[in-house]
């Protein structure tokens, strides 16, 4: 398991989001901490408090990891 943080901040931010994570061939799970979702699932992002960062987690070899750090790098929490 890998983990890294993003915000999200609009719901152009959670769409692209969506569609980076479901090209993807390996799971993405995104939570706030007191929810864990599907981070391919649009409807189901909405149910994060956005205001706050979000944990990324996958279960992904480390070049596909760098690979998904590299192209969510604007979300990403610094």
């Amino acid at each position: 398991m890998r983990e890294f943080e993003v915000r999200l901040q609009s719901v152009l931010d959670v769409q692209e989001f969506v569609s980076l994570a479901t090209a993807r061939p390996f799971a993405v799970g995104i939570g706030d901490g007191s929810n864990q979702v599907n981070g391919k699932s649009f409807m189901e992002m909405f149910c994060l408090d956005l205001r706050r960062p979000l944990r990324v987690v996958v279960d992904c070899c480390e070049e596909e990891f760098e690979r998904f750090c590299e192209d969510a790098g604007k979300f990403l929490v610094k």
